[in-house]
């Protein structure tokens, strides 16, 4: 299979499986974006793997995946084209060995069907799952230091805990809770008794809980956008906002995302494009036309 051939499946990838990921990444620089592309195509892939694997086949499954992302520089050529995509992502950026593998840790917790006793466990296994994936990212995007690094994390693990609040039926009907149990047992719930009538105060409680946890760790991820050139930084915000913006429709939605899923229009990501646009006007144009990486005053960076 020839590159040009692997990035157009690479570029399919993210449009099937993440179209405000996929509108977001348009704004990166060329080599970042096909970079993000890669990336993304290599944790879709897993993802689907292990989710569509059965209870008694996903174990082995996933140490499938683990051997082969171990593996990567060994035999490139009889890889699946993704995980070709994750090899020269890690060696083009210098990204450590171990954020990969970090999340296929992640995705062990799930095929062991783990249940999440404090907020504190939860967010280990949103560190997994996604802060881990803004590592990688941090890496694509040239941003290496350690506070910046922190900030990456706080933006991934936020953007998790919205997932598992508009979530909260769809991983039941899986047979998944992600909420934290002593919560379930502080207000007298159970996971068989969830969505009972007369625990939907309480429920609707906990969703809430997660989702202002969630805007404290927005608010610490929008901090980290100073560490990033223009392009990057629009990038960022624009994914971070409509993810931010599912947590709005779910406070605003009479049902709470409970019985069906919240999702943001099309017509609204452009809204909320839109809406970034005057934390960059008016370098925006030549910074788009630019290959490098330049870093606008810090004056843009305010987000108020």
């Amino acid at each position: 299979m020839t590159l040009n051939q692997d990035l157009e499946l690479h570029k399919q990838s993210i449009q099937k499986g993440s179209k405000s990921f996929a509108l977001a990444s348009l704004f990166f620089s060329k080599q970042q974006k096909l970079a993000a592309w890669k990336l993304y195509s290599w944790c879709r892939y897993c993802d689907d793997q292990i989710d569509g694997a059965a209870v008694s086949t996903a174990p082995r499954r996933l140490q499938e995946l683990i051997q082969l992302t171990r593996s990567l520089p060994q035999d490139p050529a009889a890889m699946p084209f993704q995980f070709r995509g994750l090899r020269d992502v890690l060696s083009a950026h210098h990204i450590p060995a171990q954020y990969p593998l970090d999340l296929l840790r992640g995705m062990e917790m799930d095929v062991q069907n783990r249940r999440y006793q404090t907020l504190q466990d939860l967010e280990e296994y949103c560190y997994c799952v996604a802060g881990v994936v803004g590592l990688m990212m941090c890496h694509i995007m040239g941003v290496r230091s350690d506070q910046a690094l922190r900030h990456a994390i706080a933006m991934g693990n936020a953007m998790q805990l919205t997932n598992i609040c508009r979530d909260i039926r769809e991983d039941a009907n899986l047979g998944r809770c992600y909420l934290p149990q002593e919560w379930l047992k502080q207000a007298g719930m159970t996971e068989t008794t969830l969505f009972l009538p007369e625990h939907r105060g309480s429920l609707v409680t906990i969703q809430e809980r997660l989702l202002q946890r969630a805007d404290e760790l927005y608010a610490e991820g929008f901090a980290g956008l100073r560490f990033l050139s223009l392009r990057s930084c629009w990038a960022v915000l624009i994914a971070a906002k409509v993810y931010s913006y599912i947590g709005e429709l779910i406070r605003r939605d009479s049902d709470r995302g409970l019985t069906r899923r919240i999702h943001v229009s099309f017509w609204k990501k452009i809204v909320l494009i839109g809406s970034t646009a005057k934390y960059f006007v008016p370098q925006v144009w030549w910074s788009l036309k630019s290959t490098e990486a330049v870093r606008p005053p810090a004056r843009i960076w305010s987000l108020k």
